[in-house]
């Protein structure tokens, strides 16, 4: 739970508002387009120091954040 709060923090600075953000919260649902996600994945790299490859394939903050703690492991 404590890695979605995370992603919401980044998610909300970096849409410069705060939004409504869950696991089951898709990208769609933000309004990012591939160039927000890539955006986003090189912040979430960088906060999290992880990397996430470039053949990623999440639709969800849950998703997401189940990878992220999979590789902090």
């Amino acid at each position: 739970m404590e890695t979605i709060k995370t992603l919401a923090d980044i998610v909300n600075e970096y849409k410069g508002e705060t939004l409504d953000i869950s696991e089951n919260t898709t990208f769609e649902d933000l309004g990012f387009d591939s160039l927000d996600k890539v955006d986003l994945m090189m912040q979430v790299e960088e906060k999290f120091e992880i990397t996430l490859g470039d053949d990623l394939v999440v639709s969800t903050i849950g998703e997401l954040a189940a990878k992220i703690d999979e590789l902090k492991k």
